[in-house]
C-alpha cells in the first residue's frame, strides 16, 4: 500500500493578497485542504514538508495531516497529495494541496506503473521496451492504495505485448483503465532505407531547367528572325532623299 506520511500544519486565516509571500519567506509553504466541506486555508514547515515527500509520488500519496487551530488544538486529517507546485528555478516547494479523504470510502487515482526484468526480445532479440502507459488509474479504500504496480516484463519476445487486463493488481484494487490498451509492448527499432544505387540523379533537382513546347516554339521564332535580319541588307537611310531629288526634277522645268 502508499506510504502513509505524518505532516504538520496551522491553519492561516488570512488568504490571497501578498501573505503567501510572507509565508514563503519565513521558510513556510503555503496549502489549501478540500474535500471537508470548504476549502481550509493552511501553512507547513518548507524543510520538513521537502523531507517528508522526497521521493515520493504526488498523487499517490497519503498523509496524516496534524492541523494545529487558532487555539492550539490539533485535529487529525487524512489527505491525499493532489498537487505539488514547485519554483523552477530554486527547486523549492511553492504550494501543496490535499484532498480529505474517509477510511472506509474509496477513492480515484492514478498510479505510477514501473517494469521488473528486462524483456528476453530487448535481450536478445534487438528489440526496444515501449512503456505506453505510465499510470493506470484506480479505486480502491485508502488502505489499499498501492505505492506503485509493478509489472514483470521478462517474458515479453518481440512484437508481443502486456495489456492492462494481464496486469496483476494488488487485492482490492480495481483498474479503470480499457481492458485492451497496451501497457508494455517490445518493437523492433526502425531503420531508414538507404536509397538504391542510381537513383540519387532522380531525387536530385534538375539543374538546366527543361524548356516548355511554348517556349521552344518562341526561341526558334526568334532564332528565325535573327538570321533574318542578318541575311537582309541594310537599307540605306539616304535612299528617301534620293528618291524626293529625282520626283522634285521631273516637276521642274528644263532651264534653257
Amino acid at each position: 500500500m502508499a506510504k502513509r506520511l505524518g505532516i504538520k500544519a496551522k491553519l492561516r486565516s488570512e488568504i490571497g493578497g501578498r501573505r503567501p509571500h510572507r509565508i514563503r519567506a519565513n521558510g513556510r509553504v503555503p496549502a489549501v485542504l478540500y474535500g471537508s466541506g470548504k476549502a481550509e486555508a493552511l501553512e507547513l514547515n518548507g524543510r520538513e514538508l521537502a523531507e517528508t515527500l522526497h521521493g515520493a509520488s504526488s498523487e499517490s500519496v497519503l498523509v496524516d495531516l496534524s492541523v494545529e487551530g487558532a487555539g492550539g488544538a490539533v485535529t487529525k486529517r487524512m489527505a491525499l497529495i493532489r498537487e505539488v507546485q514547485h519554483d523552477p528555478l530554486k527547486d523549492t516547494i511553492q504550494h501543496v494541496d490535499f484532498h480529505q479523504v474517509e477510511e472506509n470510502k474509496k477513492l480515484r487515482v492514478e498510479v505510477p506503473v514501473h517494469e521488473i526484468g528486462e524483456a528476453v526480445g530487448v535481450r536478445t532479440g534487438g528489440g526496444i521496451l515501449d512503456h505506453a502507459l505510465r499510470t493506470l488509474r484506480v479505486e480502491c479504500l485508502p488502505k489499499d492504495l498501492p505505492d506503485r504496480i509493478d509489472v514483470d516484463v521478462s517474458a515479453l519476445e518481440v512484437g508481443q505485448s502486456i495489456h492492462v487486463s494481464e496486469v496483476k493488481l494488488p487485492a482490492g484494487v480495481t483498474v479503470l483503465n480499457a481492458k485492451e490498451l497496451p501497457v508494455f509492448m517490445v518493437l523492433l527499432p526502425t531503420v531508414e532505407e538507404e536509397p538504391a544505387a542510381g537513383t540519387a540523379a532522380v531525387t536530385e533537382p534538375e539543374v538546366i531547367r527543361e524548356k516548355k513546347d511554348g517556349e521552344e516554339g518562341e526561341a526558334a521564332g526568334e532564332k528565325k528572325e535573327k538570321e533574318a535580319g542578318k541575311s537582309e541588307p541594310k537599307k540605306d537611310a539616304k535612299e528617301p532623299a534620293k528618291a524626293e531629288a529625282k520626283e522634285g526634277a521631273k516637276k521642274e522645268p528644263a532651264k534653257k
